[in-house]
């Protein structure tokens, strides 16, 4: 009924124009230009572009068709929707709608919601635009053509799960972490163009089917051991999805090393005992044993490289199969020349250079990958700082075609699109092999070096970097003789000022604290406990009293011959504490503030420098306060010993401390969150 209406008003429209003909509005009439032709790129179903045939759009619900129209004019313009298909019967079917008036460049919308719209039919659709006096053309005109889409609301069938790799089986368990396993999904009929899938709660992943109702085959590789869930759900064209199938699967423990040596080997020796595998290294005239090893690791010893040709070791036979993922891992320290670039562990490649080279590539640390037919893919991230222990982990995982680089246990990098060639040669320690010969000879110490024949994962990469935390210094401030107060272990005590003074007290902790007069007193040790240039953490509880003090205060600090290597001061004007670093020992320093609240009544402040991490940390009750980035560039190493009460200027001592200060501790490394909630506990605590 709406269209024959709109065609008797088309024919009214031009009786009236004819009726016109003869008076002064004649040419104003002749003028009028009608709509135009609505652009296809203006046309949408839902949000979906306009098109047709195998592109047409499924929806699952009835969907919103929507179009912009123009006047040339500039008039206002009405929308008028034509919908059209076919029943079963092979007739034509049509619905339309004309729109309310709106201005020239408009979005109008027919909502189909309340249409007879029918399923899994190809539905025809267009527009043109009315503007009072003329009808523009339907935007199928000059070959553009209708829109299409089809409403389908079927589910489609529950996906089948399955994996050579990794049998469902209730009973048995299956390599393993790191191990790439293949999972099928397949579901009956061609409803199913792709499929949703995830792993045990983890963001879901959704892939393609290559056709519809055509399997497809992912890859997962296990990062944890356990019973695990693989869970997928089939989705159709118009995004129906199925429910929930469980594919459930017990993953064990990832592979050991298929080789690995400790380099710790008594000085003297020719080469070195495997730790796993069968095959000793030799070690080249310029190798030798016995270097001191990266401290807080079992590896209290190490190999020192010259530098030269003949500073390296081999086993004499390959070990990774780079045809196939493989990882490789590495206590690395440069000696000097952290610029050059060196080779730490690399592969030879038979009739081409090196599958793979891990080592320092323009300063910074870098896995490279190749086949020998292109350039080599490299993933490099992390500074190398010559005299500083860094622990590398570089994997190559084949399926996905990448190589992934992990310094001090964090991923540094990852580069895509990397193939690494079978590898036919020598593994070699210390050097690597390119088109001229061996070179890139490592100048400086390896320790614990480890090869295996699949992934290392995340979780493992840093618990193979993990160091201990060593601790330099404890002083429990219970007692003072001679105007010192000794360490806890009969290292270096503190030496306390005039108006300084250990008194009994068990206010905060133990039968003893440390009082802090304001009057210029401090204690300090006669050297730094810890390197400013390395991780390190510090801790001290420290106590006001019933209110927060009205003048500036330091409560430690490391200082070199001008500043603060680090300072924390108390801000009188804020209440805060505030954790200060100075960028370089000079007068001139930048200096980098951070801060948090402070309590008159006690509390733990503690410090701690992760120096592979890059940053410098102020906690405060064992809770994480405050967190900054610190590069390499801005850490340098305190020469004075470590101040309780003081910090240095460029004209002298400064901020003199009011306050109670007990159980004081020093560590080289980073201290976990969970010993420091502990020490900063006011009561006895077993040590750390």
């Amino acid at each position: 009924m709406a269209r024959h209406a709109l065609l008797r008003s088309a024919l009214v429209t031009a009786a009236l124009s004819a009726a016109l003909a003869a008076t002064p509005l004649t040419a104003a009439a002749a003028e009028n230009a009608a709509p135009d032709r609505p652009d296809t790129a203006d046309l949408t179903t839902w949000s979906l572009p306009c098109t047709a045939g195998d592109e047409r759009p499924y929806v699952r619900m009835k969907p919103d068709l929507r179009a912009v129209l123009h006047d040339p004019d500039d008039e206002m313009v009405a929308a008028q929707f034509e919908l059209g298909w076919q029943d079963p019967a092979g007739g034509p079917q049509t619905r339309e709608l004309t729109t309310s008036s709106r201005p020239s460049g408009s979005e109008f919308a027919w909502h189909l919601k309340e249409q007879d719209i029918p399923e899994d039919t190809p539905v025809q659709w267009r527009v043109r635009g009315w503007d009072g006096k003329a009808w523009g053309p339907w935007s199928s005109e000059g070959g553009a053509g209708p829109c299409e889409f089809v409403y389908d609301t079927t589910v489609p069938a529950l996906p089948v799960i399955s994996s050579p790799d990794y049998p469902e089986d209730p009973e048995g368990w299956t390599d393993g972490v790191g191990v790439p396993g293949r999972f099928t999904f397949d579901a009956p009929g061609e409803d199913a163009v792709g499929y949703r899938w995830s792993v045990l709660g983890s963001p879901p992943y959704m892939v393609d089917a290559p056709a519809p109702g055509e399997p497809v085959t992912v890859t997962w590789t296990p990062e944890r051991s356990g019973t695990t869930i693989v869970e997928a759900q089939s989705v159709s064209r118009a995004g129906n999805i199925s429910a929930p199938v469980q594919y459930i699967i017990r993953v064990s423990s990832g592979r050991p090393p298929v080789a690995s040596w400790a380099l710790g080997d008594a000085p003297g020796a020719t080469e070195a005992a495997p730790a796993a595998g069968t095959a000793p290294a030799m070690a080249g005239t310029g190798a030798t044993f016995g270097a001191a090893g990266p401290e807080g690791t079992a590896y209290g010893t190490a190999a020192a490289l010259d530098g030269t040709a003949d500073g390296y070791l081999t086993p004499r036979t390959p070990v990774a199969d780079t045809s196939e993922s493989f990882a490789v891992a590495a206590w690395a320290r440069p000696e000097t020349g952290a610029g050059e670039n060196m080779t730490v562990l690399s592969q030879d490649g038979g009739a081409i250079p090196a599958s793979f080279d891990l080592g320092i590539h323009d300063g910074r640390w870098s896995l490279a990958v190749g086949d020998g037919t292109a350039d080599q893919v490299r993933a490099t991230g992390g500074a190398a700082a010559a005299g500083k222990w860094a622990h590398l982990t570089a994997v190559y995982d084949a399926p996905a075609g990448t190589a992934r680089l992990y310094v001090d246990g964090r991923l540094a990098a990852t580069a895509e699109g990397a193939t690494a060639a079978p590898a036919a040669g020598d593994l070699q320690l210390g050097r690597v092999r390119t088109a001229a010969g061996h070179a890139g000879n490592w100048h400086g110490r390896l320790a614990d070096v480890r090869v295996w024949d699949r992934v290392v994962v995340a979780d493992e990469a840093a618990a193979l970097a993990t160091r201990k935390a060593q601790r330099t210094g404890y002083w429990q401030l219970n007692e003072a003789s001679g105007g010192t107060s000794p360490e806890y272990t009969g290292g270096q005590p503190l030496t306390l000022s005039d108006g300084a003074a250990v008194t009994e007290s068990d206010l905060i902790a133990g039968t003893g604290l440390l009082e802090l007069t304001g009057n210029g007193s401090y204690a300090a040790t006669a050297t730094p406990p810890v390197d400013t240039s390395a991780s390190y953490t510090l801790g001290v509880h420290v106590r006001f009293g019933d209110d927060l003090p009205t003048r500036d205060m330091t409560l430690l600090s490391l200082p070199g011959d001008h500043t603060n290597a680090v300072e924390v001061r108390y801000e009188a004007d804020t209440g805060m504490w505030q954790l200060v670093v100075a960028d370089a020992d000079t007068p001139t320093a930048t200096h980098t503030t951070t801060e948090t609240y402070a309590s008159p009544w006690g509390q733990h402040v503690a410090v701690v420098h992760d120096d592979p991490a890059d940053r410098i940390r102020l906690y405060t009750g064992g809770t994480l306060a405050a967190d900054l980035p610190l590069p390499d560039s801005a850490t340098w190493p305190a020469t004075t010993g470590l101040q309780l009460g003081r910090a240095r200027t460029a004209t002298g001592w400064t901020d003199p401390m009011t306050a109670a200060i007990d159980e004081l501790r020093t560590y080289t490394g980073v201290l976990s969150a969970g010993d420091l909630n502990m020490i900063s506990l006011p009561w006895e605590v077993p040590e750390v």
